[in-house]
């Protein structure tokens, strides 16, 4: 059994299981949106483990995430064997699905909230929802999500410190998920700021980019601060 931190968590609305469960119907899993956590009720993934497959989409069996502990991430897993009903924080980066041949969907997540609960005798329903982006990343039943890429090397940016400053997993394991989604706003914008070039290239991402941090920046100012913060501390708004 992995053990949380008991931290206390934000909390945002997410999708209900049961209209969680209503989405599913024909489906394995859906992102409800992941590229516009603004929309009620947040950024959703949402899983439908089933003790038999349908054939008709896919058919995940179990999905592994990450959680803290101690201020330090460690792998987790939910499968149709996991207690419910669940509710618990969930950590910063990929939550996979996993069916019974091995084939995989995975996503990119700043953290938040999953919800599990059995929706009937052989189906378990989850919720990982989050007021950041949750998106698409690889998999074998859906496309990349654009936002992929920027949020993928982010996460492989933040990393670095990791793993050769001490207490710095810590440090990043304390933010909420706006204030980790700001630290990575606060670094494109002002690398875009710094580049015609990148932003004519690019218009997508700088126009996006340039949205989001003025919607944090108006409504969740605490976590966009501790965001500059630390992209500040750890030189990620040099990167």
């Amino acid at each position: 059994m992995i053990l949380i931190d008991a931290r206390p968590q934000p909390r945002w609305p997410g999708l209900g299981i049961p209209e969680a469960a209503a989405r599913l119907e024909h489906l394995g899993f859906l992102v409800v949106n992941g590229s516009n956590p603004a929309e009620a009720p947040g950024a959703n993934l949402i899983v439908a483990l089933r003790d038999r497959p349908t054939l008709a989409h896919f058919d995940p069996e179990s999905v592994s995430y990450w959680v803290t502990k101690g201020g330090r991430g460690r792998p987790a897993d939910l499968a149709r064997s996991t207690p419910v009903p669940l509710e618990q924080p969930f950590s910063w980066g990929p939550i996979k699905t996993t069916d019974r041949l091995d084939v995989f969907n995975s996503f990119l997540s700043f953290g938040g909230t999953l919800r599990a609960d059995a929706v009937g005798p052989d189906e378990t329903v989850a919720v990982f929802s989050s007021p950041a982006p949750i998106v698409r990343w690889t998999g074998h039943s859906q496309d990349v999500d654009p936002l992929a890429d920027e949020i993928g090397a982010f996460f492989a940016l933040i990393r670095v410190p990791i793993d050769f400053i001490p207490e710095a997993e810590s440090r990043f394991a304390s933010l909420s998920p706006l204030a980790l989604y700001a630290a990575m706003l606060d670094r494109i914008v002002r690398r875009y700021a710094a580049s015609e070039a990148l932003r004519q290239a690019h218009r997508g991402v700088a126009s996006w980019s340039t949205r989001e941090a003025h919607r944090l920046r108006e409504t969740a100012p605490a976590e966009w601060v501790a965001g500059q913060a630390v992209a500040a501390e750890y030189g990620l708004d040099r990167a």
